[in-house]
């Protein structure tokens, strides 16, 4: 398909009646004369109650790309399959990935995973009693689920990879150096050979392997005799390998949420001021500092991601004073305000990627050992990210106190980054982790905060705290049919939801005295929840527990739901004690008061090719009707609503062919910089920045010298004289003066302060 082209061989379908979703599940449905069945429903869509329909005549045509030459009856002959799981591995086809160019299926393998044994205290949460007994057990945890590994020398950075029936992680690891090193040490030469999860027997580096998945990771593994069998297949079919989710060359700092602060029951006010200071200022300073403007709008080197608007901004930071950016900055400081009343502020910390111990892993698979030793110990994590020796991580969403505090060891041993090559946080596979935060590492990312003061709260809160453990459910496997289908697709939309319970949670968390035992049950009941349209299983409260539970969450919303989930003030309570509803008094809304002069003045000639332009000639009138007139039948649109966002590219494509058909486009900017920034004046420019970002940019990059600057006192743009320059003349004398004049007072002050006083 082309990029921005309207295609009809794939329609998804909302629901709204069950008895029409069922019909149209199991006899398809007819639409221009072309028959239509159920291809799939990714996680995500069940959640919003879609589901993908495909014109039949085309999935029998890429049926087997999709599948790689598995059918439904090759499924059916091996006993079937959990009906949710199956359509979640088949809708990895839907990801939204980027062919890998140098993927050679030839060049990969496939493992079993590292599983060990892990001992811990746990509060055991019995589903059928609703009991939370404490007691320490031991319990299996497979270390590598959902990830694999991939040399250095094919990828730097950690990335996400979808195949046919394949998913999860790949962590950067030189295996192959691994592999030499333990050669050395054992002189066997042997180290490298190693069996795949069908008992075959491979030699790593003769057969150049760069990619090894592992189980986990492969979901139909089963289904293949072999996995040269798979391999066949991925070729004669013509099946790829896509990446998504590749780990960014710098990672920006993150935010925090209401979930991970009301969990610090006890956290001083003293304390928080500190965690939202950083919001506080931002805010604060939104329309008076010019580097926090150029940083809410995203125009910094550190976003890896900008569009054009946002590298013009960084170019010509003049287009601040324009009345689309304060229109933009109004907008933005709302949400800033919005989301910081709703407990999302900003703190010292990074979302990153979770990765095992590899060079555990690697010990378990080259060298035979059934319990590595690895690099690190249990409570020790490597995250070259920071330097702080402690950090809390945290990861969504987080329902009981989950606050794993864990030391840094990459300050202290700098040489574990030969195997710990990238900015992922790495943990032990002595630790039990894994169970506190509940995560994968099939590409889940935690908040890593390196805070001080966030971290040694969480660490008091954590005084007493040990994971929670119950016993799930297993998901059954049945044969395939449209009917299997729609009844677990129904099994999904109906018992699924899990907004509820952690409401409940969040009610009991504002309690000034919170009923942990409460919140324990709510937390297993969330985690059955979770699994009900695979297991279709669910535990009954018993009486008692039902009375404890209904009591401990019969309250009201905490107040800062009003922003966190646009609820009402009838809907909830009045401003409590808790940390969150305190930081409205934190950060008071205000004005926005320009600053006229420090942005310096905005000369619309930069950003035009010719700015002698005649706005009188009849083909720039011609321009100007046709914009005009699109943007009018667009209304609102480009003010993207939510349904109208991804609509939005193919709008843009319609009005960007009308009017280069009238114009090259270096002519089209150049009629709507006049127009709009001259004799106009208007704020309302987001389908112009979204129609001529681009050219906007060539422009400003040919207009403005790279001899000149900005002045990061008064905005003026002056001749740089030296290459570390950042005042004009004045502005720099102006420092001298006022720091030598605050050195004067700094030398009489102490003059005094040395003087002997005269006695009585």
């Amino acid at each position: 398909m082309d990029i921005n082209g309207l295609y009809n061989d794939i329609i998804i379908v909302k629901t709204y009646f069950f008895d029409v979703f069922k019909n149209i599940v199991e006899d398809g449905f007819t639409y221009q004369g072309d028959r239509y069945v159920l291809l799939t429903a990714s996680a995500g869509q069940i959640r919003t109650k879609k589901s993908v329909f495909i014109k039949e005549k085309r999935l029998q045509e890429v049926q087997d790309v999709i599948s790689c030459g598995l059918s439904v009856d090759d499924i059916n002959a091996h006993g079937g399959v959990n009906v949710n799981k199956y359509l979640a591995y088949l809708a990895l086809s839907n990801s939204a990935t980027d062919v890998i160019p140098w993927f050679d299926i030839d060049r990969c393998i496939v493992v079993d995973d590292l599983e060990t044994t892990v001992t811990s205290m746990v509060d055991f949460v019995d589903e059928k009693t609703y009991t939370v007994h404490r007691q320490e057990m031991s319990f299996p945890i497979t270390h590598t689920d959902g990830c694999g590994m991939i040399l250095p020398s094919a990828s730097k950075k950690n990335f996400m990879i979808r195949l046919p029936w394949i998913k999860g992680l790949l962590a950067v690891f030189p295996f192959d150096k691994f592999i030499n090193q333990a050669n050395m040490y054992k002189n066997d030469g042997n180290s490298a050979k190693i069996k795949d999860i069908y008992g075959e027997t491979h030699d790593i580096l003769a057969e150049n392997i760069n990619i090894i998945f592992t189980k986990s990771q492969f979901k139909m593994w089963k289904y293949y005799s072999s996995w040269d069998e798979y391999k066949e297949k991925f070729k004669r079919f013509g099946c790829t390998a896509g990446m998504c989710n590749e780990e960014d060359d710098k990672i920006q700092d993150a935010k925090i949420n209401y979930q991970m602060l009301q969990t610090l029951t006890d956290l001083r006010e003293d304390e928080l001021e500190h965690i939202v200071g950083k919001t506080a200022y931002k805010i604060s300073s939104i329309s008076s500092d010019r580097e926090t403007m150029l940083r809410v709008f995203g125009a910094t080197t550190k976003n890896q991601h900008k569009n054009y608007f946002q590298q013009c901004l960084l170019l010509y930071p003049e287009l601040l004073q324009d009345e689309y950016c304060r229109d933009m900055l109004r907008s933005i400081k709302g949400s800033l305000e919005k989301e910081a009343w709703s407990g999302r502020v900003d703190v010292y910390g990074k979302y990153t990627f979770v990765v095992p111990d590899m060079f555990a892993f690697c010990q378990h698979l080259f060298c035979g050992e059934a319990i590595p030793t690895g690099l690190l110990k249990n409570g020790e994590v490597y995250c070259r990210l920071f330097r702080a020796p402690e950090l809390d991580c945290l990861r969504s969403p987080h329902l009981y106190r989950e606050h794993a505090i864990r030391t840094n060891v990459a300050p202290e041993k700098p040489e574990m980054a030969e195997w710990f090559c990238t900015d992922a946080i790495y943990t032990s596979i002595e630790d039990n982790i894994s169970k506190i935060l509940m995560f994968d590492c099939d590409g889940d990312k935690l908040l890593v905060c390196a805070d001080k003061v966030l971290v040694q709260a969480a660490k008091r809160n954590m005084e007493g705290i040990v994971p929670l453990y119950y016993e799930m459910a297993k998901a059954g496997s049945m044969p395939l049919t449209p009917t299997v289908m729609y009844n677990g697709m129904i099994a999904a939309y109906t018992g699924g939801n899990i907004g509820q319970i952690s409401n409940d949670i969040t009610k009991v968390w504002n309690n000034p005295e919170p009923d942990l035992e409460v919140i324990k049950l709510l937390c297993m009941e969330n985690n059955f929840t979770i699994d009900y349209a695979k297991t279709l299983y669910k535990p009954v409260r018993p009486p008692e527990a039902e009375k404890r539970i209904t009591e401990a969450t019969r309250r009201q919303l905490p107040h800062y739901f009003i922003w966190a989930k646009d609820k009402r003030e009838d809907q909830v309570a009045p401003p409590g004690t808790g940390c969150v509803d305190k930081i409205l008094d934190m950060i008071p809304k205000g004005r926005l008061r320009f600053d006229q002069k420090k942005n310096g003045k905005l000369n619309y000639h930069l950003l035009m090719q010719n700015w002698r332009l005649d706005m009188e000639e009849e083909k720039a009138k011609e321009v100007l009707a046709a914009y005009k007139g699109a943007v009018a039948d667009i209304g609102t649109v480009m003010y993207f609503s939510e349904d109208q966002q991804d609509n939005s590219n193919y709008i843009l494509g319609q009005l960007r062919d009308k009017l280069t058909a009238i114009a090259p486009m270096e002519y089209v900017t150049d009629v709507l910089v006049k127009h709009l920034f001259h004799q106009k004046h208007t704020p309302r420019k987001v389908v112009f920045w979204n129609l001529c970002g681009e050219q906007v940019l060539k422009n400003l990059q040919a207009n403005i010298s790279t001899k000149t600057f900005y002045c990061v006192s008064c905005g003026k743009r002056v001749v740089r004289r030296h290459p570390n320059q950042t005042r004009c003349d004045q502005c720099a004398a102006d420092r001298r003066k006022a720091y030598n004049a605050e050195k004067q007072r700094e030398y009489r002050r102490k003059k005094r302060e040395s003087c002997t006083p005269l006695s009585q």
